[in-house]
């Protein structure tokens, strides 16, 4: 049977779509089929090539050109299946992308040998309930935060292993998993999490008290969270996209997602080199 790897390209970064006709070449001598999102091969004029999320089931892995938010839509298109993300970084930052342009075709090649270690990611799973109906449902892999329009301070009320834990007079609250913890978290004040940790990680956003703390959390609880505000302009966002409109006595609940996002990893101590080197961690700088 022939093999497959399915390719996942940034939406707007050229030299992304550049590189990904690259991987197609170098893929097609070795005779091996790719499959591409919908949105990729429309870009990329191969149509033909393009397949629904389902399809990616019959893919070895999947390449991700872009940075970690290539990889993010990514999770939720193939974790379900159990395919394995292999993040190429062309973004700015890039702290999930671990490969670069330059070393993915002898990376490629260990991979499809089955020499690369495959590292298991905990995902959310975020629900709103307005009452007793289920308005929104989403899976992600970084972060699921709740946030105030602007110059508004919300009244969150929260809940921990199914009793009642604070009330947070806060910009907004983010609900991250260990992979998200270098994200948004990080700039809320939230902790590092080795991403292979089983947790959840409740940061509140500015909160106007001095008591409030980020906390961290079994991976098996689920936290609650009640708007007990009134404001216009709140949301509800997973992994930063499609935000939904948030209403007074709305009821989110987050928890450990069914399946996880597997990731392709070169090496399984490269989280703390990256936190050294992109955070300059326990360095001290001079002027």
């Amino acid at each position: 049977m022939k093999r497959h790897v399915g390719i996942i390209v940034h939406r707007t970064r050229r030299e992304a779509w550049e590189f990904a006709t690259k991987v197609i070449s170098w893929l097609d001598e070795r005779d091996i089929g790719v499959r591409l999102d919908l949105i990729s091969s429309q870009r990329l004029g191969l149509p033909s090539l393009g397949c629904s999320a389902a399809e990616f089931e019959t893919t070895e892995l999947v390449i991700t050109l872009g940075g970690d938010g290539t990889i993010l839509t990514a999770a939720r298109l193939v974790a379900p299946c159990g395919v394995p993300i292999l993040g190429v970084h062309m973004g700015r930052f890039g702290f999930i992308a671990e490969t670069h342009p330059e070393d993915l075709f002898t990376t490629l090649e260990l991979a499809l040998r089955g020499e690369v270690a495959v590292e298991e990611r905990l995902m959310l799973h975020a629900e709103v309930f307005r009452g007793d109906e289920l308005v929104y449902s989403q899976v992600g892999l970084n972060d699921a935060l709740v946030k105030s329009g602007i110059s508004q301070m919300l009244q969150l009320r929260t809940w921990l292993g199914g009793a009642p834990f604070a009330t947070y007079p806060a910009d907004g609250i983010i609900i991250a998993t260990p992979t998200g913890s270098t994200a948004y978290a990080l700039s809320a004040g939230g902790p590092l999490v080795m991403p292979t940790v089983n947790a959840l990680i409740l940061v509140p956003i500015c909160p106007h008290t001095l008591s409030a703390r980020p906390m961290v959390v079994p991976g098996d609880e689920t936290i609650g969270i009640e708007v007990q505000s009134d404001e216009e302009g709140m949301i509800f966002a997973v992994d930063g996209v499609d935000p939904f409109a948030l209403l007074s006595g709305d009821e989110i609940r987050v928890r450990r997602a069914e399946y996880v996002t597997h990731l392709l990893v070169q090496e399984r101590t490269s989280f703390y080199r990256k936190v050294r080197n992109r955070y300059l961690y326990g360095e001290r700088l001079n002027e």
